[in-house]
């Protein structure tokens, strides 16, 4: 290689970093924390008790699985085999017939998007009287972008606000009328299969390589035609809407799924220390 063709790469990875960090990081650690609230209650609900385990496995892994096998299916990955819910036997999965970069990506991140949209389905048609507010996601420029102190003072700012009024939708919850808890239910379950297991984690981080160099190759081309600030521009004005739509659907899917933590914490305090079921190890968790 020459120092130019390095030059205009390591040029065009450091505008890729750019346009992350002013498109998307905001709502990524928004998504971050609605993943630890998963696990969190992922967790609790394994020790509180192996029948609350299991009563809350029936809605959110096959909703996990099921959205492996679609993001793998519309990415021409075909699905091989499918198991739907844990037993005795192994847990459940999703076997590809004829995997590639993108359908393991696409497949590794499909329950996010799936069940974030169930979630927001629950808060909207099933649980009656809740709303929560929606929070813009901060808009950056290029030049703010590439400010490290800028770019975190404003997501930081942003997930507090967001942190802030999330819950203000739950005085609005009729506790009086049954679809709320049908509806705290299926955000429960959907929200503990929300978070990626370690098996999801595994295949996304074997196919990154491939496509950061895809991602690296596609600036490539923006930085050689120039007029960055004006393609930055363009993209958040494109991708604006969509973020803040992905924003308010996460905002209500953090909401009814950290909802669940207080309840198995109360549950888990009325059992004495020596009766907690023991956790299950890795692989008896969905993947």
């Amino acid at each position: 290689m020459t120092p130019s063709i390095i030059d205009t790469v390591l040029e065009a990875s450091r505008l890729a970093l750019l346009f992350f960090a002013g498109l998307f990081l905001p709502v990524m650690l928004q998504l971050l924390l609605l993943f630890s609230i998963g696990w969190a209650l992922r967790g609790l609900m394994y020790r509180v008790s192996s029948n609350i385990a299991t009563l809350l496995d029936l809605i959110g892994t096959p909703i996990h699985e099921l959205s492996h096998a679609l993001g793998s299916l519309l990415t021409l990955g075909g699905v091989a085999a499918v198991k739907l819910l844990i037993d005795e036997v192994s847990t459940a999965f999703v076997a590809p017939k004829r995997p590639n970069v993108i359908s393991r990506i696409v497949a590794s991140l499909a329950p996010l998007f799936v069940g974030t949209f169930v979630l927001w389905l629950t808060a909207i048609y099933i649980i009656p009287g809740f709303e929560v507010p929606t929070i813009e996601p901060p808009q950056l420029d290029l030049a703010s972008a590439a400010n490290l102190g800028t770019v975190l003072r404003e997501s930081v700012g942003y997930l507090g606000r967001f942190v802030q009024s999330a819950y203000a939708g739950l005085p609005g919850l009729q506790w009086d009328n049954w679809r709320t808890y049908a509806g705290l239910y299926i955000a429960f379950s959907v929200g503990i299969g929300i978070a990626p297991s370690g098996q999801d984690l595994k295949i996304f981080l074997t196919a990154v390589p491939v496509a950061a160099i895809l991602i690296v190759g596609l600036f490539t081309l923006l930085y050689l035609d120039g007029n960055l600030e004006a393609q930055f521009a363009r993209w958040q004005q494109t991708l604006a809407p969509l973020l803040l739509k992905f924003s308010t659907a996460i905002t209500y899917a953090f909401v009814l799924t950290s909802v669940g933590i207080p309840i198995l914490l109360i549950v888990r305090l009325f059992q004495s220390v020596g009766t907690g079921e023991p956790e299950p190890a890795e692989g008896d968790q969905p993947s």
